[in-house]
C-alpha cells in the first residue's frame, strides 16, 4: 500500500512516476517528473481501455493582474477533448470566451508530457520545456508567452479504486499576453502566470474547489497560492513566497451560492493563510454528455487576506480565480 509522507515535506525530484517497477509513495516532489506517460496502465480493460474510459489529461495556464485575467486550457477526457479561452477587462468590466467540444478529439496514442504540443482546433500550445507559448483564433485572438523556472512541485496523489492521479502547479511565471478583440488590443506582462497540467486517473465521481491566486504581500514580495479541497486527498496545497515554496495542511473553502456573487472565505487548517476572495465576474458550465458530465463555477476576482511567514503575520493582496467543480467522467 502507498505511503504518505507529511504533506509539508517536499521530496526529492524524480524522472517517472515509478521507482523500481513500484509506484512512487504518494506526496509532493520537486519540479516536473520528466516522463509523464502512462501507457503502462492505460491498456487495462477489456472492451474499452482505461486509455479512454478513465485516463483524463489537461493543460490549463491562467494569468491574473489589476488590468486583465485570462486563461486558457486544453482537455482531454478520454471520449471527448474541450478547449477553452477567455478574458476579463476589469475597467470595462468586459468578458470575452471561446471554446471547443469534439468526441475522441485526440488519438489513442495521445500521451503527452507538459513540454509536448498540445491543439485542438484553433487552440494551440506549445513548449520547449523553457518557453511556452499559447495561442488561439476565434472570437479574439490571443498570445500568451511564459518562461518556465525550476520552482514547480508535482503532486501524486491517491484517487479511490483508480491507480493515482497526478497534478503539477507552477505560479509566479513571467507573462507576456497580446489580446486583440474588435480592434482594441489588450496587453499585460510580469509574473503573472500559473501552470497547472493534470494527468492520471480521478475518480469517476469528483468534486472539489480550487483557489489560484497570485499577488503580492505588504512588504513586496510575490506569493503564488494553489489550494485544493475535496480532490488529491488534500495534498496539492502550496504557496509561493518570492523563491520560496510552502506546502500547507487542508484548505477549507467557506461559500454560498450563487458563487459568483457572493464572498468567499478560504483558510489552511494550519493556519498558514487565511483571506477572503471577492468575485468580479465568472466562467461556468454544465456539460452533460455521453459518458461525461461536468458543472462548474470558476469566478475571476480579487484576493485579500493574511500569510503567517516566518513567524510573523502579513497582509497581501491578489488576483485570480476560485472554482466549485462536480465532475463524472
Amino acid at each position: 500500500m502507498n505511503t504518505i509522507p507529511s504533506k509539508h515535506m517536499i521530496l526529492e525530484h524524480h524522472k517517472h512516476f515509478t521507482a523500481q517497477g513500484k509506484l512512487l509513495p504518494f506526496g509532493v516532489y520537486d519540479g516536473l517528473f520528466g516522463n509523464t506517460a502512462t501507457k503502462e496502465w492505460d491498456t487495462d480493460g477489456f472492451l474499452l481501455k482505461r486509455r479512454r474510459t478513465q485516463r483524463k489529461c489537461w493543460l490549463y495556464f491562467g494569468a491574473f493582474s489589476k488590468d486583465l485575467f485570462t486563461g486558457m486550457a486544453i482537455v482531454d477526457a478520454g471520449m471527448v477533448a474541450t478547449a477553452f479561452a477567455y478574458f476579463y477587462i476589469p475597467s470595462e468590466k468586459l468578458f470575452v470566451e471561446d471554446k471547443i467540444t469534439l468526441p475522441l478529439g485526440f488519438k489513442d496514442s495521445f500521451d503527452p508530457h507538459l513540454y509536448d504540443s498540445w491543439n485542438l482546433g484553433n487552440f494551440d500550445i506549445h513548449s520547449d520545456g523553457k518557453k511556452m507559448k499559447l495561442s488561439c483564433k476565434g472570437k479574439f485572438n490571443s498570445t500568451i508567452e511564459t518562461k518556465e523556472n525550476e520552482s514547480g512541485l508535482s503532486f501524486l496523489c491517491p484517487s479511490k479504486e483508480r491507480p493515482f492521479n497526478f497534478t503539477y502547479k507552477n505560479l509566479l511565471l513571467d507573462t507576456k499576453i497580446t489580446i486583440e478583440y474588435k480592434g482594441k488590443k489588450y496587453t499585460s506582462e510580469g509574473a503573472i502566470g500559473s501552470i497547472d497540467f493534470s494527468k492520471g486517473y480521478p475518480p469517476r465521481e469528483t468534486v472539489w474547489n480550487w483557489a489560484s491566486i497570485i499577488g503580492t504581500t505588504e512588504n513586496g514580495l510575490p506569493i503564488g497560492i494553489n489550494l485544493v479541497d475535496g480532490h488529491n486527498g488534500n495534498l496539492e496545497n502550496a504557496i509561493w513566497i518570492g523563491e520560496e515554496r510552502l506546502c500547507t495542511s487542508k484548505a477549507n473553502f467557506y461559500v454560498k451560492k450563487p458563487f459568483d456573487k457572493n464572498t468567499w472565505n478560504i483558510n489552511t487548517t494550519d493556519g498558514i493563510i487565511d483571506f477572503q476572495f471577492n468575485p468580479y465576474g465568472a466562467r461556468s458550465e454544465n456539460l452533460n454528455i455521453v459518458a461525461m458530465k461536468s458543472l462548474f463555477t470558476q469566478p475571476f476576482g480579487e484576493a485579500k487576506g493574511i500569510l503567517k511567514h516566518n513567524g510573523q503575520a502579513v497582509s497581501f493582496n491578489g488576483f485570480g480565480v476560485v472554482e466549485d467543480h462536480i465532475a463524472v467522467w
